[in-house]
């Protein structure tokens, strides 16, 4: 089983972007379910992406400087 886990940096960031794909006037069902996150593992470390699927906006939130 794999955990994928996010640092002080990467939730910082995650916060921002769900804050700015809140959509409050789309009925997003009772669990909310909008938001992705796409962890992708390399060799070196693992990439994180945020994904709204109401607006298809992500963005890149990996925190490199641990890599």
């Amino acid at each position: 089983m794999r955990i994928f886990k996010l640092n002080a940096e990467e939730e910082a960031a995650a916060e921002e972007f769900l804050q700015q794909h809140r959509h409050p006037e789309i009925n997003k069902g009772t669990i909310g379910g909008h938001i992705n996150f796409i962890f992708t593992p390399t060799s070196i470390g693992n990439a994180c992406t945020i994904k709204c699927t109401i607006c298809d906006s992500e963005k890149n939130i990996t925190d490199y400087n641990c890599w």
